[in-house]
């Protein structure tokens, strides 16, 4: 367990600008920014993986893979960022599902805030398709993973709201304006951050 480190999540429909601002962080401050469904990609593309059969057929099945997986590679990382200095984190789009955030807990870090971007469905919808990475980047699959966001993050969400550790801050604006209000956030709610370097370009 690392109890010396500042863990925030930021959580968000597909759209809601997660891993925008998430990089924007990572750009200005000491800080690493980690995405688990990114993290589960590089697993599936990486051919030696020993989690890539278990982790394709979890996707296969609509879901992101066993907690331990999926906490056992976010973990290394986070590790790894840690024996560089790097003591904030920003964990985007994690936990999904209470039983990721609950193991998080037991077994790396304690979450010291949670960084809800709310958006209106139709602001989520325009600019998930204005990005569209893939042919499933569509109108229905779209629908079906912010639907997926609102059903199965909530109870996430309602663990943290009732140690009140949830800010919830509008994401519908351009970005920089969202980005002055999630720093002001942070700032407000006592996160450490530290401004980066040019010698700490090659850190988190």
């Amino acid at each position: 367990m690392l109890l010396d480190i500042c863990v925030v999540c930021i959580l968000g429909g597909p759209g809601a600008g997660k891993g925008t601002q998430c990089s924007i962080l990572q750009t200005k401050f000491l800080c690493a920014h980690f995405s688990v469904g990114d993290m589960l990609r590089s697993e599936l593309s990486d051919p030696d993986s020993p989690h890539r059969e278990l982790i394709l057929k979890s996707m296969e099945c609509g879901r992101s893979g066993p907690k331990e997986i999926n906490i056992g590679i976010l973990q290394s990382h986070i590790q790894e960022a840690y024996a560089k200095g790097v003591r904030t984190f920003f964990l985007d789009g994690f936990p999904r599902r209470l039983d990721l955030a609950e193991y998080f807990e037991e077994h790396v870090a304690p979450v010291s805030l949670v960084l809800v971007l709310e958006c209106p469905r139709k602001v989520m919808m325009l600019r998930a398709l204005r990005r569209r990475r893939n042919e499933r980047d569509n109108v229905d699959n779209t629908n079906k993973r912010i639907n997926t966001f609102e059903e199965k993050t909530v109870d996430a969400i309602r663990k943290y709201e009732a140690a009140g550790k949830v800010v919830r801050v509008q994401a519908d604006a351009d970005v920089p304006t969202v980005s002055a209000a999630i720093e002001e956030t942070l700032r407000q709610s006592a996160i450490r951050l530290d401004l980066r370097t040019s010698e700490m370009e090659d850190q988190g």
